[in-house]
Order: structure tokens, then sequence, then C-alpha cells
């Protein structure tokens, strides 16, 4: 039963729990994503069961993939024959303000930091009998290749040292170079293909193991983070050097391509014929213009159809996802050169991460009246800007947090404009004394939503120990109670919230907390 936080879902003898059949209309808003927004309220619990009990029952086998008939090849050795050993990752590590040794972090923070870092561990992992991982989000029972990456992410510095989580997040990395090969174009994955699939689902891109195929350019920037971010701390590991992994990342690439050329009914390759967008351009059906979304000229920069909170961009060169690929790109680069000794890959990605940034340059940064030079948050080509921030990462106020090489001014200046009521979904309780950013995506239920995700974002990119301080008692003041990072709330009642289990923002939160101290949450 997924709804109790209580359980493992750590196993090698079973791919699916009951949950995973549950009806797929209860999954999110029908129609524009899966994206939760109910509204539920609830107290997250805590289990007793140790965390060396959980990491012992992770165990793998080195075998083949059986996916419903289709055969993914695991650890084959190396792409090349070309020995690789020693290599190393050379893009650095993005540099953001919170690191440090802070000493004066609350204990009651440090406390939840432990019980949200591992939430994802006791409440949301499966070990599948092939040997892969299923990550879901939480009270959706689906893996997003966005959240599952984002997930297990504090997790990657333990992993050289910790054989259970090395496998885990290997196991992950298999799972979801799977399901980009089966469908590019698709956010989020079912465990199995066992679910029927009404009609109107089908229409929407949905079958197979396709949950949602909602087009979402920052999901597979989440992907390569996660497998190059494996690399960084396991140079020898041989996941990263094998074919399944390099396929996916010039599946990736070569989508990121195509959707350069969005408006000239750009057709991606390399499609597996159950494919809705086969031989033919992507096309959504809530889009505009019958499916095509509305219009575009040529940037540089990658189209997309959704934003990372799954909801449908007004213009559909959205930056902040723009600025990700650039950097995941690097990371591509790098692998193809060191690890997969593909020297079309590493010149196809290097330049499509050069022209995605002179894009960006050209088209995304605006003079506003009263900031000055800010980064736009989507841009179409055609003049038109849409100036805002989403809570959802990627996004303006995570720009440092990505990696992206951006301009110092014209980032102070943005974060000023996102940070004051010109930000249309920047808002403040009655009194003042809670503030944050929220998003469109739970507007239906608090008009002046507040997501936790972007008060931990804004902390994170703070030089200011004050302020990031003021953020952490805010965030765990706002929790209800529960000790739970929730995905909105009311800032006048924190106790009506969205989403009660919801393990990408508890990630986000444990990986803040141990930035600020410089040290794991024990």
């Amino acid at each position: 039963n997924n709804n109790n936080n209580d359980n493992i879902l750590i196993n090698n003898n079973k791919n699916i729990n009951d949950a995973a059949n549950a009806p797929q209309e209860d999954r999110g808003r029908a129609g524009d994503g899966n994206r939760g927004g109910g509204g539920r309220e609830g107290e997250s619990r805590t289990t007793t069961t140790s965390l060396q009990q959980l990491l012992d029952k992770v165990k793998f086998r080195n075998n083949t993939v059986f996916v419903n008939n289709y055969v993914a090849p695991v650890r084959r050795g190396p792409y090349s024959s070309l020995s690789t050993k020693g290599a190393k990752p050379s893009v650095p590590r993005p540099r953001f303000p919170a690191t440090g040794h802070l000493t004066n972090v609350s204990k009651t923070a440090q406390q939840m930091c432990f019980h949200r870092l591992w939430n994802t561990l006791k409440t949301t992992t499966k070990i599948l009998s092939d040997g892969t991982t299923f990550v879901f989000t939480g009270d959706i029972d689906d893996l997003w290749l966005r959240d599952s990456a984002a997930q297990v992410h504090p997790y990657i510095p333990m992993s050289p040292t910790n054989p259970q989580l090395y496998r885990l997040i290997e196991g992950l990395i298999v799972r979801c170079a799977f399901y980009i090969l089966y469908e590019a174009y698709a956010n989020a994955f079912r465990v199995d293909t066992n679910y029927a699939f009404s009609e109107e689902q089908k229409r929407m891109g949905r079958h197979g193991f396709i949950s949602t195929w909602d087009y979402e350019l920052d999901s597979g920037c989440y992907y390569l983070r996660m497998v190059y971010e494996f690399w960084r701390y396991n140079p020898e590991a041989e996941v990263v050097r094998d074919t399944i992994v390099r396929d996916a990342a010039y599946m990736l690439v070569s989508l990121w391509k195509t959707e350069q050329r969005h408006e000239e009914d750009a057709v991606m390759p390399f499609l597996q014929p159950h494919s809705k967008a086969y031989k033919t351009p992507y096309r959504y059906p809530t889009l505009k213009r019958d499916g095509k979304g509305s219009p575009t000229a040529y940037t540089g920069m990658s189209w997309t159809g959704m934003r990372p909170s799954d909801d449908i961009c007004i213009y559909h060169y959205l930056v902040p996802a723009n600025m990700f690929a650039t950097v995941a790109l690097k990371y591509v680069s790098d692998m193809a050169k060191h690890l997969w000794h593909d020297k079309d890959l590493q010149h196809k990605s290097i330049i499509l991460s050069m022209e995605i940034t002179e894009g960006i340059n050209r088209h995304g940064v605006v003079n506003h009246p009263k900031y000055g030079r800010i980064y736009a948050y989507e841009v179409d080509g055609l003049g038109n800007t849409n100036l805002m921030d989403d809570a959802n990462v990627p996004n303006l106020m995570s720009i440092p947090y990505l990696g992206f090489n951006y301009d110092p001014e014209i980032y102070a200046n943005t974060r000023r404009f996102i940070l004051s009521k010109d930000n249309p979904y920047f808002h403040t309780s009655v009194d003042g004394k809670v503030a944050g950013i929220g998003s469109f995506h739970t507007q239906h239920v608090f008009a002046n939503n507040i997501w936790p995700m972007s008060q931990i974002m804004q902390a994170l990119t703070t030089s200011n120990v004050d302020e990031q301080l003021r953020l952490v008692d805010m965030l765990v003041a706002t929790s209800a109670g529960t000790g739970a990072m929730h995905e909105s709330y009311n800032p006048d009642n924190p106790s009506a919230f969205t989403r009660h289990w919801f393990c990408w923002a508890d990630a986000l939160f444990a990986e803040l907390i141990m930035a600020m101290m410089g040290e794991t949450c024990e």
C-alpha cells in the first residue's frame, strides 16, 4: 500500500506492488500532466527500521534486463574497445553559495534533514528482479525521469563507500536509459505494462510503459547529470561505460537537436514504431495549433512542450531548461570523449551546447524598466517574452545551481525581480512573515500558493547566511508539524497543503542542509 510511508518498497522478488495497479485517472490532473496538485492533507509517518536494515535489502544481479520482450543489454563493457581506465570528468562541479560549515542550523532542521534524506530509500525505491531500480515520486506511484534523478542526487557522494547505494543508483541509471530509448519524448513511466489505457489516454500518447507523454526538456538533463555525477564520484564505474547509457545520451542529443527546428515540423529519428511521434513531428493534444504549440522562430535554443511543473509553456523556449541543457550537453561531450571514444557525439554535443547558449544570450535577456537586464522565463524567438519565475527547478532562481555560465549582474537583477511582487508567482502571507515563489500548477488550490522547493532553492543560491537560516526556519515552521516538504501550501495556513509525500522536495531540503553544514545528515 503506497499510501503508507511505513512500507519498505525494496525487494528482490517482486516487480510491482498492488498500488502500481491504481487507476491511471487517479494520478494527478488528466489532460495536463500528473503532477499532483490535489490539495491533499496528511501527516508523514516515520519508520523504526534502521537504515542499515534497508541497505542490506539492496542486492542486484548482473544480468540482462528483460522488460516486456524488449531486451536491453546491461554491463556489456565499454562502448569502445579502447581502454578508458583512469578517465575522469573535466566539467567543473556547479558552485553555488550554500557551501560551508555552519554550526547554528537548528536541531529540528537537522533531524528533518536525516528523515528527508532517507525518505526516498525507505518509501519510494523498488529493486526489481531484473537488477534495475524503480524510484517513484511519492504519492504518485510512477517514475519521473526528473524526480527520480533528483531524489537520489544526495546519495551519489556517498556511493563510493556504500556498495548498496552504489548499486541502487547504478540500477536507476540503467532503468532510466531503457525508458529514454523506449520513448524519448515521455517524462514519466510505469513499472510495467499491465495497465489498460483508455482511448483518451492513448490519444495523449500513453501506452506501454508511458505514464505521461509530456515533452519536458529538463527531464533528460536530470538524467545526464545523474550519470555524470556518478562517474565523477566513481571514475571506474562500469555502468557509465555501458552501451545502453551511451545510446540514451545519443538519443537525448538527437532529440534536442531535432526540437531546435520544431516550427519547421522536424521529425525525431531513432524512435520506435510504437511512438506517436514515429516518423512524424511531436504533437500533444492539449497544445495550441492542433498540438504543435504556440508559434516560434529559430533561436538556437531547443523547444519544449511543458515546464518542469508539467504545465504547458506559454512560449516554448523555456530559458532555464535550455540553460540546464547547455550544461548537460557538456557532460555528454566529456563522456563521449573519455568514456565512449565517440567523436561524432562529442562534437555534436558541444556544438549544440554553444548554439543554445548563443540563443539564450540573444533572445533570453530583456531590458526591464525597473530591474535592468534580466533573464526571461520563456521566449518564442518572435519578440514575445514571459517575465516570471516558477517554483519548479530548473527555474531562474536555480541558475547557479544548474552550473550555467551566467552573467552575475544579469542574475542579480533577475533575482531581485523574481523575489518581488512583479513576479506573478511570488507570494507572501498576510503578516509578511512567510514569502516564496509558487506555481501555476497549484493555483487552482491556493491562489497565493508557495512551494517549499522555491524557498530551498533561494537558500541554496544566496551567499547571505542570515537569509539561509531564516529560510530554513521558515521551511521548518511551514511543514505543518509533519517534518515533510510538501508540494505547496497556503502561507496563511500551512496546514493546508498539497502532496503529503513528495520526495523530490524532500531530497532537495536534505541537499540544502548538508550544503550549509558541510556534512551528511547522520
